[in-house]
Parts: C-alpha cells; sequence; structure tokens
C-alpha cells in the first residue's frame, strides 16, 4: 500500500483520487471547498478541508513519508505554482502537477515539479488513436525508439500457434502476454506452440517503427 496525496478535486483530481483508493492506497485530499470534500470523504481514507495555496497549512497536512503529491488545481496558474513550490520546499518525494498549458508546465518544472500532466491532451491523444487504429487495445511508449502494445489479433490469427505467426521473423516484434479479455487474466511469456484463441488480445513489445508496420495489417 502506498500513500498518496490528491490536492484538487476538480474531475482530474477527485477521479484520481478515488480510483488509487480503490486500489488500496492510503490517499488524503485536500481542498478548499467543503462540498467536493463532503462527495469524497466516504470514498478515501483522508479529507480535509483547506486552502492549500497556505504554506503552513500545507506543511501540517502533507507530511514527507508520503510516496507522491498530485497537485490537480484549476483555480489559477499562481494557486498551482505555488503550491508546487511549497511542496519542493517541503521535500515531497516525488512530485506530479496538472497543467492546461505548455507555458504552465515550463513553470512548474521551474520550481520543482518532477511530472507534469496534461489531462485533457492526453485523453484526446489516447481517443484519437483508439479511433485511428480500432484494434489498438492499449499502448505503453517505453522509449522514443521501443513500445509496449495491447492489441486485438486480426482473424487472420485465430487458430495458429506463435510460431506460426510472422511477428518476429518479419517485424521483429516478441509477444509477452497473451490476455483472455473475458476473464481479464494473462499467459505471461506464452511459448511457441501457444495458439491464439477468440477473445484474446496480445501484448507485444518492439519498435515503435515495426510496430507502426503492423498497424497496417490489423486495420
Amino acid at each position: 500500500m502506498k500513500q498518496f496525496v490528491v490536492i484538487g478535486l476538480g474531475s482530474f483530481g477527485f477521479n484520481l483520487a478515488v480510483a488509487l483508493s480503490r486500489e488500496g492506497h492510503e490517499v488524503l485530499v485536500i481542498d478548499r471547498d467543503e462540498k467536493k470534500i463532503d462527495a469524497i470523504k466516504e470514498r478515501v481514507t483522508h479529507a480535509v478541508v483547506a486552502d492549500a495555496a497556505d504554506k503552513k497549512v500545507l506543511s501540517e497536512l502533507v507530511s514527507t513519508d508520503v510516496d507522491t503529491v498530485i497537485v490537480g488545481l484549476d483555480e489559477s496558474i499562481e494557486g498551482s505554482t505555488l503550491v508546487t513550490l511549497y511542496l519542493r520546499d517541503l521535500g515531497v518525494k516525488e512530485l506530479i502537477v496538472k497543467t492546461m498549458s505548455d507555458d504552465h508546465a515550463k513553470i512548474l518544472r521551474a520550481v520543482g515539479a518532477a511530472e507534469i500532466v496534461y489531462p485533457e491532451k492526453d485523453a484526446a491523444i489516447r481517443l484519437a488513436e483508439r479511433l485511428s487504429t480500432p484494434n489498438l487495445i492499449e499502448h505503453l511508449p517505453l522509449t522514443s525508439e521501443y513500445s509496449i502494445v495491447e492489441i486485438k489479433p486480426p482473424d487472420a490469427f485465430l487458430g495458429k500457434s506463435l510460431k506460426e505467426l510472422p511477428l518476429r521473423k518479419e517485424y521483429g516484434i516478441v509477444v509477452i502476454a497473451v490476455k483472455d479479455v473475458l476473464t481479464n487474466t494473462f499467459q505471461l511469456i506464452p511459448g511457441a506452440n501457444f495458439e491464439i484463441k477468440p477473445n484474446s488480445a496480445l501484448v507485444i513489445i518492439g519498435k515503435t517503427d515495426d510496430i507502426d508496420k503492423l498497424r497496417t495489417l490489423i486495420e
């Protein structure tokens, strides 16, 4: 179990806090809106009505022992930046901050944010990828060169073993797991004789360029 602090209960902060709590983590949420705190207090570990832009209040509520603090304030760039600066001064281990613009992101990095997230932008990009490639289920970029991707296999793959598929020979791609989408279970590192069945998804790793080539096959 990890410890998280979520500051700001807009849509992003609220849903993130609930999801983390659902996963079994300890979650403290902070927002100055009492109604928002009332709406979430039964779904997280701790919920506090407070102004995180007050450095003294922040120091009393946020322990440096927590694993990650996520700042999801929507009110103003100034408020978000101040809270980020105060948290850096407090010495939190990992600081993730929501932003809406590249200029704001530059400021946040300058004052100590370890990671910047663009919820709306990221969601839009993921939706565009899914709409452009319906068989592309999930995508996890590892570096600029390599990715792990979960794909729905084309019908031509069904009933065939992995050694019969052209993935490694023609595309340089390796299947690292096969997921049963009905039971949400995984067969990790399947053998060459593993047969692809209906309702399967392939988790593959390879160069991003090679995966893009494979997409032309599965579209």
